[in-house]
């Protein structure tokens, strides 16, 4: 018994005889005779039996009927999904905060439009959690910073980001980095360029969204690395920014996936950014 065998059958009943549901399915008579004799071979037992002109459900066929109507329906339910173009995809991404933020609000707003029954999901985190995720097979693809230095993934440039200083307006503490957790990508880029310029930051206080970096900054608690287009709609009259040079203004945000992903969600997903 297989879901052919089940629509053919629930279509003979639904339109009463073979004839018309042969009409309804576009396929010939015997094609629907065939599925039925196979579908009573494969459970052993009589579906109709024939009075006159007319095919009337045996008992064992009147259960089979009540019974596979729920599954026939979840059965093409899974269909649509699985078809995205139709209906109800989930697409599970994870995003840096500054990416989710400023990048892919008008490329997930226009996938949306397009697909309107798509369910999205957004996780935001550092490069190094968003990335174990995406190993995890616990999201379907990561928008990251940084090297691409995990072999085992494809990586394709999304975006560009420049990386600023930013530093209070008066006094602060000078050698304390304000930043995301261990594994943020920008917090390397950070600590590289005080390395670089032999002022190496001391110590670190660890926060947790932008806004509250910026906020932080301005009140003296240290400086700190953020991407000048989030900087744009934070509050950040409280600090003064500074170019951060070459090679550390300058990075690029990846669009990571899993090897061999050719979902149509996630196509869908590479042409809303990538165009």
């Amino acid at each position: 018994m297989d879901m052919t065998d089940l629509q053919t059958f629930r279509a003979v009943v639904a339109h009463g005889g073979v004839s018309a549901a042969a009409r309804q399915l576009h396929r010939v008579q015997s094609s629907i005779s065939a599925r039925l004799a196979g579908l009573e071979r494969s459970l052993g037992c009589r579906l109709f039996e024939r009075q006159g002109k007319r095919l009337v459900l045996t008992p064992e066929g009147r259960h089979l009927h009540e019974r596979s109507a729920g599954l026939v329906d979840e059965i093409e339910r899974l269909r649509h999904e699985l078809a995205f173009s139709s209906a109800g995809a989930v697409l599970r991404i994870g995003a840096m905060e500054s990416t989710a933020a400023v990048r892919l609000v008008p490329p997930l707003a226009a996938l949306r439009r397009e697909h309107p029954q798509c369910r999205l999901t957004l996780r935001t985190g550092t490069t190094g959690a968003l990335l174990d995720l995406l190993e995890r097979c616990e999201v379907d693809a990561v928008f990251v910073a940084g090297p691409a230095d995990r072999p085992g993934l494809d990586w394709q440039a999304a975006f560009v980001e420049e990386l600023v200083m930013i530093a209070p307006r008066q006094g602060g503490a000078a050698d304390t980095l304000v930043t995301f957790s261990s594994g943020c990508a920008y917090r390397e880029v950070a600590l590289a360029w005080s390395q670089a310029r032999a002022a190496p930051l001391a110590q670190t206080v660890e926060i947790g969204s932008y806004h509250a970096l910026v906020a932080s900054v301005a009140a003296g608690m240290g400086c700190g690395v953020v991407p000048r287009s989030v900087l744009q709609r934070c509050d950040a009259s409280g600090v003064r920014v500074r170019r951060l040079g070459r090679p550390h203004d300058r990075q690029t945000t990846w669009l990571v996936t899993r090897p061999r992903s050719a979902s149509q969600a996630l196509q869908a997903l590479r042409r809303a950014v990538l165009g």
